[in-house]
């Protein structure tokens, strides 16, 4: 009896051990670092991941969290694949803002979210954030991106709609635009270079377009499809209709019951290249092949892709000089 006593403690250390680095993958010699910048007369926050060994002149990635999400809990929710590509190349800083309120104010005039009820200047928040990183790593300015989840996708359109000018590229997931009814942004039109990947079968924000309406029973207002979002995207790129690429990924996971395919649009106007991942049967998450938690109710998980590598890979290919003539990001092998 006096064994199974100690043995049953010692199961659940080993087991809260093996959660927190599941989970958080605390390593001392990889340090998450914290920041923040003054706006709106408060301070808002953010925490970042420098590689170690990084090269002078480092791009910039910002990861923008979903709504009832921390920064911290992106990291989580990625499956901490951002951090783990930026110590394989060596030219990342990725950083991870703070949303009021785990929220962001967005082009969606029907949000109820508390950040959009204070209409705060999140725009202004990331651009503070870019100059933190001019002064204090001296990144290249010319090769910042933006990618966000849910609330956080729907942030990278403002941002692509509002500030094109301060990135190099954008990447959506689980977002469609608003309808014009519910759309308060400034429009630039101008042309951007932007991925956007959308499950089919999302219970929240609905694929083929209509109003978004969660748990809590409250409208969130309407979006337009994804073949909508695209359009829109195309048109100010300039890109040719048809894709000039159209890539089934491998059907890797049989038992996800979902599969991925990639349509890729390039513009020889001017030279943008607006992706489209549709997760056919997917649902409201990040596919990663190490983060699974994901709430049964947001749908299914597709296990063939790797999101976070496939986003990195498409902000790298955007960077010149090519490694190769002609090297978009279409032209890449899928893997």
């Amino acid at each position: 009896m006096k064994k199974k006593v100690i043995y049953i403690p010692l199961a659940i250390l080993i087991l809260v051990a093996g959660s927190a680095h599941y989970l958080f993958q605390w390593n001392p010699f990889k340090t998450l670092y914290s920041g923040s910048v003054r706006i709106n007369n408060m301070e808002r926050e953010f925490y970042y991941y420098v590689p170690p060994g990084v090269s002078a002149h480092p791009k910039l990635i910002f990861a923008l969290h979903g709504s009832k999400m921390t920064a911290m809990e992106m990291i989580i929710a990625t499956g901490h694949q951002f951090n783990k590509l930026a110590d394989e190349n060596k030219n990342v800083i990725i950083v991870y803002p703070q949303g009021y309120k785990r929220s962001w104010n967005t082009c969606k005039a029907d949000s109820t979210r508390e950040a959009k009820k204070l209409n705060l200047d999140d725009v202004g928040f990331i651009e503070r954030v870019i100059n933190f990183f001019s002064t204090h790593y001296n990144i290249d300015g010319n090769e910042v991106f933006a990618m966000g989840v849910s609330n956080g996708a729907q942030m990278c359109y403002k941002l692509a709609k509002e500030k094109p000018g301060l990135f190099k590229g954008f990447a959506a997931v689980n977002a469609n635009l608003p309808v014009k009814t519910n759309n308060d942004c400034f429009e630039t039109n101008q042309p951007v270079s932007i991925l956007v990947m959308n499950g089919t079968a999302d219970p929240i924000e609905p694929y083929n377009g209509g109003e978004i309406r969660l748990n809590d029973g409250v409208s969130h207002g309407s979006v337009v499809s994804t073949d909508q979002t695209m359009h829109y995207w195309e048109i100010l790129a300039k890109c040719d209709m048809a894709p000039v690429k159209e890539v089934d990924f491998p059907d890797i996971d049989k038992d996800d019951n979902s599969n991925a395919v990639l349509y890729a649009y390039k513009s020889a106007v001017t030279n943008k290249e607006v992706v489209l991942i549709k997760i056919i049967n997917g649902g409201h998450n990040i596919p990663n092949p190490t983060f699974f938690l994901w709430p049964k109710i947001l749908g299914n998980v597709n296990k063939d892709i790797n999101a976070p590598k496939i986003i990195f890979d498409y902000f790298m290919s955007l960077t010149p000089p090519r490694d190769q003539k002609n090297n978009s990001f279409w032209e890449l092998k899928v893997k």
